[in-house]
């Protein structure tokens, strides 16, 4: 069982220095892609949209190991804690120093060697072990199983918002766009809206002297004519 807990936990390392290469190599791209920007440049919509899904991602990440770990040390502690319970029930004479060197060890089963306990307690207590072991390990096997699907939601969590960012980073894009022509469109219309106004007046201020030059000419046509 140990053998194949080793297994399991060097499977989720391994697991874990992958994820952790490839975060690290999407932020280097992150901070070139920042770097080539000019000042007073817009960040473009796929940088924003990498660097939402590589905050997101690692995140997940940092959860995702934290759990395994706490999953790791609560195994190791219950282990301890069976150790010390076993030995201090048989009445074992053992020196502090020993018993830390078995726990740093990890090599649990010597402790049921002919060296610190008798041979007639190694079968019942071989058993309690075995079946203690056994449920630690179902424990932690759930958490691996958890851990594995945590990745798997990670993965699609990161693709479902980066679809969703996506969507709102084209939407705001074009909202911007919009905005920025619709501000053009507001200048030319106020501008078309003054010179409009000029020349209505100018046109006014036209059929004002027309009008007068008329008048004139109709009242000086009407003195001479009476004349």
């Amino acid at each position: 069982m140990k053998s194949e807990l080793e297994v399991r936990s060097d499977t989720i390392k391994q697991l874990a220095k992958n994820v952790n290469k490839n975060l690290k190599s999407l932020e280097r791209r992150i901070e070139q892609e920042e770097e080539d920007l000019d000042e007073g440049d817009r960040v473009p919509a796929g940088l924003r949209i990498r660097k939402t899904q590589y905050s997101t991602t690692l995140h997940l990440f940092v959860d995702a190991v934290t759990e395994f770990n706490i999953e790791q040390v609560d195994y190791k502690e219950k282990c301890e804690e069976r150790i010390k319970r076993v030995i201090s029930i048989a009445r074992v004479e053992i020196s502090d120093e020993k018993l830390e060197e078995l726990l740093d060890q990890g090599n649990y089963g010597s402790i049921f060697n002919g060296d610190i306990i008798t041979e007639t307690l190694e079968a019942r207590r071989a058993l309690e072990d075995v079946q203690f072991r056994h449920e630690q390990l179902l424990k932690l096997e759930k958490s691996i199983t958890e851990l594995r699907d945590l990745f798997v939601e990670m993965a699609i969590l990161v693709e479902q918002q980066g679809d969703l960012i996506n969507s709102i980073e084209r939407h705001v894009e074009e909202a911007g766009e919009h905005v920025e022509t619709a501000k053009v469109q507001t200048k030319k219309a106020i501008k078309y809206k003054d010179r409009a106004k000029k020349k209505k007046i100018i046109l006014c201020i036209i059929i004002i002297v027309v009008i007068i030059l008329i008048c004139i000419w109709i009242y000086f046509g009407f003195f001479y004519k009476s004349a």
